[in-house]
């Protein structure tokens, strides 16, 4: 039976920008400082910092296995992280970005979805790398942690009517801008026949989590899964 988490901006050692759990590295905070946050959250999860993965997100498509060989020193680039080790647990670094947890009962995977990795189809591939070891639809659910919603999301007119033509369930309206990104992960989810859950907050909307579109300068959240 996997477990899962999802962190907030509180209960760490960062400070300023970042105060104070922030868990990225390439945002500009102390490395020490978030190698020590990094360090709390093994803890907080029960496992040692080394069954701890996570990955370097590029807004693509790629999904990385973590098997026996794979060392929580190497941070893939990759968007999302498949194993079927059990006691590991893996990570997907968020400030407004879905950070979305897979489970069934001989994987689990972490997915980082944007507007950019929804439209490259992140999600279709990490579902498919399950599909590719014989674990059906019916045996993954899914969560869905704290994203900006689609009253906050607003992008050009191009982008807008780019992501739209591909996955129509992101439309909000065409004058204002916005995208539901939210609405078209679970239209994919739904399609595909799977359970899921969301945590329904806004990132950009409440000062407990990092937003960069709320604060431009800001740390990171994690989604966790471990198996």
């Amino acid at each position: 039976m996997s477990r899962s988490l999802f962190t907030s901006r509180h209960g760490g050692l960062s400070s300023n920008e970042f105060e104070s759990f922030n868990l990225a590295l390439h945002v500009g905070d102390d490395a020490k400082t978030v190698e020590s946050n990094r360090d709390l959250l093994a803890k907080e999860l029960g496992i040692k910092r080394s069954e701890l993965f996570f990955m370097n997100q590029v807004h693509g498509s790629r999904v990385v296995e973590i098997d026996e060989n794979s060392s929580y020193l190497d941070e893939p680039e990759a968007d999302a992280l498949f194993t079927r080790r059990s006691g590991i647990a893996l990570a997907v670094l968020t400030a407004d970005c879905i950070p979305l947890l897979l489970s069934s009962p001989s994987a689990i995977a972490a997915v980082h979805i944007g507007r950019k990795g929804l439209i490259a189809g992140v999600l279709e591939a990490t579902l498919d790398k399950f599909e590719s070891y014989g674990i059906t639809s019916s045996q993954i659910s899914a969560l869905l942690g704290a994203s900006i919603c689609g009253t906050c999301y607003q992008v050009s007119l191009e982008i807008y009517r780019q992501v739209v033509d591909q996955i129509e369930q992101c439309a909000t309206d065409e004058n204002k801008r916005c995208l539901d990104l939210e609405a078209g992960v679970i239209s994919i989810l739904k399609s595909r026949g799977i359970t899921w859950s969301s945590s329904g907050e806004c990132s950009k909307h409440s000062p407990g989590y990092f937003s960069f579109r709320r604060d431009n300068k800001t740390g990171r959240q994690a989604g966790v899964i471990i198996r």
